[in-house]
């Protein structure tokens, strides 16, 4: 028998599926090597999404799309959050991209973070994406539209993604 330490909800909004491809992995690391409890949640359904008084710690996660979160995501941070540790990362192709990153961690991560002083965020990350090659903004085609397949682009670092996972899941079981 298992015994957890809490429980943590993962919440994300998606519009390539990238995020919650992501958030899989995330959950997988936690549950096995942090013996930490994980839901996931598409706020899609942002209705439904479950009570948070059940929870410790929420993981919220967004899709970036023309430098935007997606709205629920967005939505959700003006819930209660302030006893919960609250881990927060995109997914955008900026930040997918070295020369991009930097941009993409502070216009689309740290510029929104600050708009709500009250929540409680133990960790941040910006990572890679995946989008559709004709929907990538002028700015970014410059950048990498030589290196991209003629349909798709994943830029996302799952080294990355696992050693954030890693840093949460430390975060997460410090009682």
């Amino acid at each position: 028998m298992v015994i957890c330490l809490n429980e943590t909800l993962i919440v994300y909004g998606t519009r390539y599926g990238a995020t919650p491809e992501a958030c899989a992995v995330i959950q997988k690391i936690l549950e096995k090597e942090y013996k930490i409890l994980v839901e996931i949640w598409d706020l899609e359904n942002y209705r439904a999404c479950p009570d948070l008084e059940e929870f410790d710690n929420i993981i919220l996660a967004s899709g970036i799309e023309h430098g935007k979160w997606t709205k629920n995501t967005r939505k959700f941070l003006t819930k209660d959050l302030k006893d919960k540790n609250v881990a927060v990362f995109i997914s955008s192709s900026f930040a997918g991209e070295e020369e991009l990153y930097d941009h993409a961690y502070k216009n689309f991560l740290e510029d929104v973070l600050v708009e709500y002083p009250e929540v409680n965020i133990v960790a941040k990350a910006a990572f890679g994406g995946r989008v559709p090659k004709k929907e990538l903004p002028n700015i970014a085609k410059n950048a990498i539209v030589a290196r991209l397949p003629e349909f798709q682009e994943d830029n996302r670092n799952w080294d990355k993604i696992t050693e954030w996972a890693h840093e949460v899941g430390k975060i997460f079981t410090i009682k």
